[in-house]
């Protein structure tokens, strides 16, 4: 399901139950009444739809989306940590048979993923004593075995099998635009309430808005190591300007956001024992943004603490002027563009 799709399932929810509070300020108006039970009718038949959509495997996903996205995070932690040390150890074969590459996973289809992700799982299962417990433990591989069957366990498809878009059936496309046609008839029909019925009026009008679509599905995962021994960092602690969600990495590494707006935004990265990160990074738009961060080992002082907290607010500062200036310009070319209407 879109997100234009859910914005409008929610608007037809919400549009039902105010129609029902508000029944006896229409139920003598026959045009209303007609056109206000086929709305009812048609939504739960969208709703009807859209749940066999979620159920059906070429219906979008967004919980396996985020289960793919971390595994692949994973996945290419994992092998990467474990080149290393088959590196170090002369054995190219078994370490060219891994990928430490995030896309290798997530940039192919599902059932692919899910192949490739098991194959390089069982390479570092078999290879788990020669890779030793200092660049891969049997803790991490039991915890990304369980995330691989978390992902082909879900049924429905990720973005990345249709190049980025969420899909639906056809069947719930159809239903839901038979009640954006609806919403449509009731507003027509209701323009004789606005002096009779003022207040009933405008309440309608409120209605049959669609709700504010917000930007869902924009995952940011980054991977923290040790800049020395590259081994993975748990309980970093991190900020992101995008977001108001705080990160804290897991014990693979992985500081993971599932709520980010897009743009140019300012990470932080705070581990004791080591100097705070700052990343500059570029979020895109419903896609899976993955980044990777090394941290230095070392003691914070007064003095560069307030120095990242300098850049941080300056950065901030900078971004928001960005947004102020665009959004003037935007309302100077609606004020001009309004002006000329009226001439």
């Amino acid at each position: 399901m879109t997100n234009g799709q859910q914005a409008r399932m929610t608007r037809n929810a919400a549009f039902n139950t105010f129609m029902v509070t508000n029944v006896a300020s229409f139920s003598t108006d026959t045009a209303m009444t007609t056109i206000v039970a086929k709305m009812v009718t048609d939504s739960a038949t969208a709703v009807t739809s859209s749940i066999a959509a979620e159920a059906d495997n070429t219906g979008y996903s967004a919980e396996k989306e985020v289960a793919k996205v971390n595994a692949c995070a994973t996945a290419a932690s994992l092998c990467a940590n474990s080149q290393i040390k088959l590196d170090i150890l002369g054995n190219l074969i078994v370490s060219n048979s891994l990928n430490g590459t995030v896309s290798y996973y997530a940039g192919v289809a599902d059932a692919v993923c899910g192949s490739r992700l098991m194959a390089v799982y069982n390479v570092m299962l078999t290879n788990l004593t020669v890779i030793t417990t200092e660049y891969l433990t049997a803790a991490q591989l039991t915890a990304f075995l369980t995330e691989i069957t978390t992902f082909t366990g879900l049924t429905g498809t990720t973005s990345a099998v249709v190049g980025g878009q969420s899909v639906v059936t056809k069947q719930f496309a159809t239903d839901l635009k038979k009640t954006n046609a609806n919403i449509v008839v009731v507003k027509k029909a209701g323009l004789k309430y606005k002096v009779s019925n003022e207040l009933f009026y405008n309440g309608l009008q409120k209605a049959c808005k669609i709700p504010p679509i917000t930007v869902r599905h924009t995952f940011v995962n980054t991977t923290i190591t040790n800049s020395i021994t590259l081994a993975l960092l748990a309980n970093v602690e991190g900020t992101l300007s995008k977001t108001k969600e705080l990160g804290l990495s897991n014990s693979l590494g992985i500081m993971a956001y599932s709520d980010v707006s897009a743009g140019l935004a300012i990470a932080t990265y705070i581990l004791p024992g080591f100097i705070t990160g700052i990343q500059i990074v570029r979020i895109i738009r419903g896609s899976t943004n993955i980044f990777a961060f090394a941290m230095v080992p070392g003691t914070m002082t007064p003095e560069m603490e307030e120095a990242v907290t300098a850049r941080v607010d300056a950065f901030i500062v900078v971004e928001e002027a960005k947004k102020a200036a665009k959004a003037a310009k935007a309302k100077a070319r609606k004020a001009a563009k309004e002006a000329k209407a009226k001439l």
